[in-house]
């Protein structure tokens, strides 16, 4: 695993720049924006400020509110030359519609919020069962079908065999985003959008590469590190031992199932105990499970549950190294804080006074605390 970003960090100058264009027109006068990446399943958001009283005639207030659907698409980055720059020479983080405009004639400023092209799939419901399609090929049809580009990994089961049990309903009256998160969910997959494309493809395994929050202590007991900010907190509900209990009814067999993890026995922090009671059980009823589903089922609530136990939350100057594939790494504190954490969410900033930052929020278990499988 290799370190994304350069360490130690050096005394520099940054001199950041973004362009924010609205129905595909540059609009200049932005005084902040934002832009939400968050974890796989959900919609990234973004929120951009304009002065209205500082844009041109041709993008004024009077075209904003006359606008009936509008794209934003909002690049940012560092170019060689700050004064001389283009779309080109910067990064692309969001291209989305707009949900709503919020015109204020006192402050004199106009407010565009809304969600990247995942909210197309969010608002369409389901119009067919595709139980002829493999996961594949219906990310794909439905990825054309709001003209995103299919960036598809194919599979081979065809969707009427994953509805096969009776733990399974029928998608009617859902979004069409549910159901891919859903097919994604049974291939092992991560589904997102990504500018004006529709990712599904198998999940990154754990050699990936990781972005370091370094944390460091001099001679003189002085502490410094890459963050501006760092909080870390530990759910000991959790940490305590968590087993997951997933019991079904299979009509088709005519036979009941019940599945642990981790297993019966298996102690969940190095054959600790507490003496305030044990680990928290939690029970599922799903009917239609076989053996193997019920484990299987127990094994990914369990990994759910636990990686809420280890939270990290840090603010620092933006870049766009990390991404929500990456992991995040902490060293140096000393404590058992000290490990690797999954990205929840990204959240970067730029504004004329507070400039270009970034907010990490990451979780994880304690290594300590889950059994491998």
């Amino acid at each position: 695993m290799t370190i994304l970003n350069t360490l130690p960090v050096r005394p520099a100058s940054r001199a950041p720049r973004a362009i924010v264009k609205v129905a595909g027109v540059i609009v200049p006068a932005w005084v902040r924006w934002s832009v939400d990446n968050n974890t796989f399943y959900q919609a990234d958001t973004f929120r951009v400020q304009f002065a209205a009283n500082a844009l041109p005639a041709a993008t004024d207030a009077a075209w904003f509110a006359d606008q009936s659907e509008a794209f934003v698409e909002i690049f940012a980055g560092f170019p060689a030359d700050p004064q001389n720059f283009s779309e080109t020479d910067l990064t692309s983080l969001i291209y989305g519609r707009v949900d709503d405009i919020d015109y204020d004639p006192v402050a004199t400023t106009i407010t565009l919020t809304g969600r990247d092209l995942t909210a197309a799939f969010i608002d369409s419901k389901i119009s067919a069962q595709y139980q002829n399609l493999t996961s594949s090929q219906i990310a794909t049809k439905l990825a054309e079908a709001h003209g995103l580009t299919p960036v598809v990994t194919e599979t081979k089961t065809k969707a009427g065999n994953i509805y096969a049990y009776d733990h399974v309903r029928q998608m009617d009256q859902r979004s069409e985003w549910d159901l891919l998160t859903f097919l994604a969910d049974q291939e092992g997959f991560n589904v997102y959008v990504k500018g004006q494309e529709l990712h599904f493809e198998p999940r990154p395994d754990d050699t990936e590469d990781a972005y370091e929050l370094r944390w460091e202590v001099s001679e003189s007991g002085l502490p410094s590190a890459n963050v501006q900010d760092l909080v870390l907190s530990r759910s000991l509900t959790v940490a305590k031992g968590v087993t997951v209990v997933v019991r079904s009814w299979n009509a088709k067999q005519a036979k009941g199932f019940t599945a642990y993890y981790p297993s019966k026995g298996k102690t969940t922090q190095a054959g600790k105990a507490s003496p305030f009671g044990n680990q928290q059980v939690y029970s599922i009823v799903r009917g239609g499970l076989t053996q193997e589903e019920a484990t299987q089922l127990a094994q990914k609530t369990h990994r759910e549950i636990t990686q809420h136990e280890m939270k990290l939350r840090a603010r620092l100057p933006a870049d766009h190294e990390v991404t929500t594939t990456a992991r995040v790494r902490l060293t140096g504190t000393g404590t058992k804080f000290d490990q690797d954490y999954y990205v929840e969410a990204i959240s970067r900033a730029m504004s004329v006074d507070e400039g270009y930052s970034m907010t990490l929020s990451a979780k994880n278990h304690n290594p300590e605390t889950v059994p491998s499988p």
